[in-house]
């Protein structure tokens, strides 16, 4: 556990910056932020619960089945409580705005191309297909995209400028910066048990270009709903499109 803390503090480090230069002021609320690192710090806890104690795995197998559901039911009841807090900015609606569906095909059909590319020069353990593809079938989409996109997203959206600049550099949305930022590390960086640091870069890049296009769509639709079905749909497709030559 100790572990899993220090990498936490070590991820919100790396996004303070961002944080210090995107603050809205002096109109920043600092609730959100307190409600965004409390959320990040039990959110990423429960993915690792049963890896701690076993006896809390609800799902046996390969893939982080029980991490996953536990991921899911955190944010879940922290809608329940907070939901209220993410005021303007929330994403989990089945509400798409208007004229944002053009853009989203055409983004998910380069995203899609992108991936059966990546699938094709990845190497499949063929014992493992069948938990794998249910696996990302079913639980990556809803948990990281109610998580990143509808909660991180949302509560920095509440208390962070739409677009920060360094001189007359634009970086963009600061919000979506930091969430595809976090999103890429909890893809690529680890410290292992005997306190090993690991950063798989390929990782963090593919994943925060990944996190950038979904952000993008659930700040241009106002919805989660097709960051969740374009996630599971890149994860799983072009699996199946590898496995099936």
């Amino acid at each position: 556990m100790a572990q899993l803390l220090l990498t936490q503090i070590i991820e919100l480090l790396a996004i303070s910056p961002l944080i210090a230069i995107g603050l809205n002021r002096p109109d920043y609320k600092r609730k959100y932020l307190i409600l965004f690192t409390a959320f990040f710090v039990v959110y990423s806890c429960l993915l690792y619960f049963p890896s701690w104690m076993p006896s809390l795995r609800i799902i046996e197998g390969e893939w982080n089945w029980s991490g996953k559901i536990y991921g899911i039911a955190g944010s879940l009841l922290f809608l329940l409580v907070f939901r209220k807090e993410l005021g303007d900015h929330n994403f989990i609606t089945f509400r798409q705005r208007s004229n944002s569906l053009k853009p989203q095909l055409i983004i998910t059909i380069l995203a899609f191309v992108v991936a059966v590319v990546l699938a094709v020069l990845a190497v499949m353990k063929s014992g493992e297909r069948s938990e794998y593809f249910l696996f990302q079938f079913t639980m990556p989409g809803p948990d990281e995209e109610l998580a990143y996109r509808g909660i991180i997203l949302g509560l920095l959206s509440n208390t962070l400028k739409s677009r920060i600049h360094i001189r007359n550099i634009s970086l963009g949305n600061p919000a979506l910066l930091i969430t595809s930022i976090l999103f890429g590390l909890g893809h690529s960086f680890q410290i292992d048990p005997q306190w090993g640091v690991h950063q798989n870069w390929v990782e963090f890049f593919s994943s925060f270009a990944f996190g950038m296009l979904l952000g993008w769509l659930t700040l241009r639709s106002g919805s989660i709903l097709m960051a969740i079905m374009i996630h599971d749909l890149i994860n799983v497709i072009p699996l199946l499109i590898v496995w099936s030559k």
